[in-house]
């Protein structure tokens, strides 16, 4: 049920130190980052982070605790946001757009976008087949799940306290969708990418129709296919990814446009964007082409890496390489585009895990823990990510030397570190007693509370164990209500009594008056 939120919560981390983008916030932040400074900069700020929690439901008929189960795409690590201000001055502050938008085209598309500077303005007409056709497979608006059950289960009357925002509340612009992904209103943003990208002739039934394409909308296809992923909506993902490719076509860069851009180099297309589509099929149970997609983006960073460390530009040629740019800016390009390698190989690991290929997961974490520039905090977090991967795989002795917990346990990561270790040797109160330490230091941190609770219902404790769930949901009901809690407590009531149907209904109330549309109802088990 509950999936590795512990473990991911580390390895997102390490995206965070890696991206170029804005810290990840839990899944969707990572995908809602930007590679330049635009209106989507502010789409999930930092300040909202933990009030965006992953969905995470799973067919499993027990409880479990976070960081145990095995990783899903869609609930993919999470982060703590704790590198966020390292992240930005090495990539917003520091790095030109130049650097930010480079990529290294193919071929056959760099002789197109040639062709394209060497003809008279007007004059060159590419084939469909150099032309990324994109458009809506879904049509109509989204419906808010919570409502409709709401209606069904407790009547009319309870609309009356349904007090959430739906695409006709906010303007219809990039400020709009951010107050609706603010809100926790995921349905409703896909409702409104739809009506904007329909302005560019992208709408429902264009797919295969040519349309012109800019950063602006290029951004909002990234936001869109973001939260579809995020509320797993896996159909509508894959065909509507479909047409972006991997944004090599030529009119994914700036050269096809010289009427608007003139010689400007570069992806309109973010970074981002690029590695989420690269994961997509992971989304879609097609764990191994992500990871061959992966591979191809990691084999051209690192080839941008190498090309920079030899004084060229990012697409090996020397026109806007070192004839232009300085020494420090050259420095700010080799440090952007190493922290995309690794933020590439932290993608990788999440393949892996899907895969349960868990020593590939490692090798790859023991490789990125090599790099002398890791702070001493992010030093740990990969020592802590590799030791929980360790867990995973069965191998409780490498976990502990990696964990290398002793007397002196000072920090949350330490306690949960050592709980995690009580849960491999089943020893469940002295889990309980880690997890309930560090939820001091933590008190918002909704995954020690469950652990808790499975480590009470593991200890015999089932009544006390369903308590300290729905103490979390009244203490604090905007955070307490995850999906991941949700499910598990649902799954409490059932072996507790065969009376749940009403708490049950209850925590509908809640979700009705308290959340977004973005929570799937099917964590409350109940039957429609």
């Amino acid at each position: 049920m509950a999936e590795n939120s512990s473990l991911f919560q580390l390895s997102d981390n390490l995206s965070v130190l890696s991206d170029d983008s804005k810290p990840p916030d839990t899944g969707l932040g990572r995908y809602f980052s930007n590679t330049t400074h635009t209106i989507f900069d502010e789409i999930v700020p930092s300040a909202n982070q933990e009030a965006i929690q992953k969905p995470s439901v799973s067919a499993s008929p027990r409880p479990a605790f976070d960081s145990f189960l095995t990783c899903t795409p869609a609930n993919n690590f999470h982060d703590d946001s704790i590198l966020e201000n390292s992240e930005q001055v090495s990539d917003h502050v520091t790095a030109s757009d130049v650097h930010r938008d480079a990529w290294i085209p193919s071929d056959q598309t760099r002789k197109v976008l040639a062709s394209i500077a060497t003809s008279t303005p007007g004059s060159n007409f590419p084939d469909r087949e150099n032309l990324t056709m994109p458009g809506l497979t879904l049509q109509g608006d989204l419906t808010d799940a919570i409502k409709e059950a709401s209606i069904h289960f407790l009547g009319e009357d309870e609309n009356i306290h349904r007090n959430v925002l739906t695409v006709s509340d906010v303007t219809q612009d990039e400020r709009g969708l951010r107050n609706l992904i603010q809100a926790g209103c995921y349905r409703a943003a896909i409702n409104l990418t739809g009506r904007l990208l329909g302005i560019y002739g992208q709408g429902f039934g264009k797919i295969n129709y040519p349309s012109k394409h800019t950063p602006h909308s290029l951004q909002l296809w990234f936001t869109r296919l973001a939260l579809l992923a995020k509320l797993k909506h896996v159909e509508v993902l894959e065909n509507e990814s479909k047409p972006f490719g991997n944004l090599d076509k030529p009119d994914m860069f700036f050269t096809f446009y010289p009427e608007l851009y003139g010689t400007k180099p570069g992806s309109m297309a973010c970074f981002a964007f690029r590695l989420l589509l690269a994961e997509i099929p992971a989304y879609c149970n097609k764990p191994k082409l992500a990871l061959d997609n992966l591979y191809k983006v990691l084999a051209t960073v690192r080839q941008i890496v190498k090309n920079l460390k030899m004084g060229l530009g990012e697409d090996g040629g020397r026109d806007g390489g070192h004839l232009k740019f300085t020494t420090t800016e050259r420095d700010d390009a080799i440090r952007l585009w190493i922290g995309r390698q690794s933020r590439v190989l932290i993608s990788i690991v999440n393949c892996a895990l899907t895969l349960k290929n868990y020593i590939l997961a490692v090798d790859i974490l023991e490789a990125l823990s090599e790099n002398n520039d890791w702070s001493l905090e992010q030093k740990q977090i990969l020592k802590s990510a590799i030791g929980r991967v360790l867990l995973l795989l069965g191998d409780v002795s490498a976990a502990e030397k990696q964990f290398a917990v002793g007397k002196d346990v000072s920090t949350a990561r330490e306690l949960t570190d050592r709980g995690l270790m009580a849960v491999a040797q089943n020893a469940f109160q002295e889990a309980y007693s880690c997890f309930k330490k560090a939820s001091t230091l933590e008190p918002a941190n909704i995954m020690l509370i469950n652990n808790m609770a499975v480590c009470l219902l593991y200890n015999g404790q089932l009544q006390a164990a369903v308590h300290l769930l729905e103490s979390a949901v009244i203490r604090n009901p905007s955070k307490g209500l995850q999906e991941a809690l949700l499910l598990n407590i649902c799954t409490l009531y059932e072996l507790h009594t065969t009376h749940s149907m009403q708490p049950k209904l209850h925590l509908l109330r809640q979700l009705n008056r308290y959340k977004g549309d973005a929570i799937g109802v099917q964590c409350l088990k109940l039957t429609l």
